[in-house]
């Protein structure tokens, strides 16, 4: 079988920014949330590019959770400056908005719900686009792939064409080392869902297993250092890199169930995307090697990696498990809805559509043991009181 294994170009460590004064163009558009710029980030990126005599703009109305009509306004805007460098500043939304903007901008008549992955998008015939990631975990800056909000339903779609991936990726720990200790491990569970995930998955392949297998490995050593000590450099790099060994991972072979339960509780009950996966990712494991001794095999070689064994591949994979929600304590991620605050009113309430959004969620279709609606909802009230998947 053919296969492709996309990635950018990366350069990363203290003073990667720097590298910016490498580009040849003349026209910069900075997209970036309101947080992000006002912390200067942005601002840091265009006086690289100003005092080149380049003509740049910084554009900041990205929200979390992007919606189509929030693209389409970063398109618009694209448009009147006429760019030949999309640089996105910020997180998983500003990487995602920058995306889809950028394909509006090449390509202003195609739906974005609609964009599939054998699509000729005919990107860079206006620009290119570099990621500048403020968070360590959506590793984003190495995917194909981008998570809208419809504006009518609030339902997360999500989408992978090979032109989406960035041309380069900038990785500078300086970028990061004001993340708060809430999102250092939200945004931490995040990169470590997609390299489990990506090492799983029914697309797996040898690259995205390499990659896999050191995000692990990093995440497990590095993300409780960067918690514990929000300004140490060298755990804010080495969890940037992990995160974007993580992305090379899952974008070149896919996110599963985990992403599919964490998609559709944000959608729904609007909690954080990095927290959502990251407590889905525990009862995926549990559910998945159940039944299942090839994925068991696969979660027992992850396991190894960081030390853990036991007297079978099921075992070991349930031991993995629960070495994610020692980690997890460790940090201070909930590992269930009542941990996160979420009310049993709400949940309930909630919980058919968290169920429907997550049947129709692409990344269930990668997920390496098949399940239904009934299946779903049982993880779903698993989950709430934090009980450990034994079906």
């Amino acid at each position: 079988m053919v296969w492709w294994f996309y990635v950018p170009n990366i350069i990363f460590g203290e003073d990667a920014l720097n590298d910016l004064e490498q580009l040849s163009g003349k026209k910069a558009f900075i997209v970036t949330d309101k947080v992000i710029n006002s912390l200067g980030l942005a601002e840091k990126v265009c006086a690289i590019l100003t005092n080149r005599q380049w003509e740049a703009a910084i554009w900041d109305d990205v929200e979390p959770d992007p919606k189509v009509s929030t693209v389409k306004a970063a398109a618009a805007a694209i448009k009147v400056f006429g760019a030949d460098w999309i640089i996105a500043v910020g997180g998983g939304s500003v990487m995602d908005t920058a995306k889809a903007a950028w394909v509006l901008y090449e390509k202003p008549d195609i739906e974005l719900q609609a964009l599939t992955p054998f699509d000729e998008l005919g990107l860079r015939a206006k620009a290119k686009l570099v990621c500048i990631p403020t968070t360590a975990g959506t590793g984003s800056e190495a995917t194909k792939a981008i998570v809208i909000r419809d504006d009518e339903t609030g339902r997360k779609f999500a989408t992978i064409n090979p032109e989406l991936t960035p041309d380069i990726a900038i990785l500078d720990p300086e970028f990061v080392v004001g993340l708060p200790k809430e999102l250092t491990a939200y945004t931490g569970m995040d990169a470590l869902t997609h390299a489990i995930e990506g090492y799983t998955s029914v697309w797996k392949n040898d690259f995205s297993d390499g990659s896999s297998l050191q995000a692990v490995k990093m995440v497990f050593e590095w993300l409780p250092k960067s918690v514990e000590n929000l300004s140490d450099l060298e755990g804010r790099e080495k969890m940037l890199v992990a995160a974007c060994l993580a992305g090379m991972s899952f974008g070149n072979s896919q996110a599963a169930l985990a992403h599919s339960l964490g998609h559709s509780m944000g959608s729904v009950l609007r909690t954080h995307h990095g927290m959502s996966v990251g407590m889905a990712l525990p009862y995926a494991v549990e559910f998945n090697c159940i039944d299942n001794e090839d994925v068991a095999k696969q979660y027992s070689e992850l396991a190894g990696i960081i030390g853990i064994s036991g007297k079978d591949d099921k075992d070991t994979s349930m031991k993995f498990a629960g070495a994610i929600r020692e980690l997890m304590t460790k940090i201070g991620s909930p590992q269930s809805f009542k941990e996160a605050g979420v009310k049993k009113k709400d949940f309930t309430a909630g919980l058919e559509k968290m169920v429907e959004f997550a049947m129709m969620d692409t990344s269930l279709t990668m997920n390496p043991r098949n399940t239904d609606s009934e299946e779903l909802r049982k993880i779903y009230q698993y989950m709430f009181d934090g009980k450990v998947i034994d079906f």
